[in-house]
């Protein structure tokens, strides 16, 4: 997946983010949303010569579970949290492996009551199994930085606790 790639998939989840924290700016009681999004991804693609760990390149397909829950606290703190799940298969560019794969993601973004920085906590795995020539490909990472208009990149306060694999170049969802 391209930087670009991941930047657009980055502003979706923001985009996503800011819809679902709009009521805590509304006013009013508390309260919880909950949605769920199923339904097929876009195709993706590892070009060749971008992933280490995918020499060859890769392209997929799959489809998506996400639940979206958000919740506004009675003091205004609005915390937002997103499972996504998609299960697909890829094959390498070339056409000589197939694969199977598993992506997971969960984030939490809390904006609490009366300020404008948001702190989020990323935990994001990709494992794809097959034959081919990648066979084999593991990579994750467990991040977490702060905002306020600018989502990405978390330059100033980025915290990459863990990583697995190179998630820069090798995560393609």
């Amino acid at each position: 997946m391209s930087k670009s790639s991941k930047f657009i998939t980055l502003i979706m989840v923001i985009v996503l983010l800011l819809v679902a924290t709009a009521p805590a700016f509304a006013g009013g009681p508390p309260n919880n949303t909950n949605q769920i999004i199923n339904g097929p991804i876009d195709p993706w693609e590892l070009p060749v010569g971008f992933c280490p760990d995918a020499p060859n390149g890769l392209a997929g397909t799959g489809d998506r579970h996400q639940v979206i829950n958000t919740r506004t606290n009675a003091d205004g703190t609005v915390i937002t949290t997103i499972n996504d799940l998609v299960r697909g298969d890829a094959a390498d560019i070339n056409g000589n492996g197939t694969y199977h794969y598993v992506y997971t993601n969960h984030s939490v973004d809390v904006l609490p009551a009366g300020s404008d920085t948001h702190q989020v906590t990323v935990v994001d795995s990709f494992v794809l199994n097959g034959h081919g020539s990648v066979g084999h490909m593991n990579v994750g990472f467990n991040w977490s930085w702060t905002y306020t208009t600018e989502f990405w990149p978390p330059i100033e306060n980025w915290v990459r606790t863990s990583e697995r694999g190179d998630p820069l170049y090798c995560d393609p969802i």
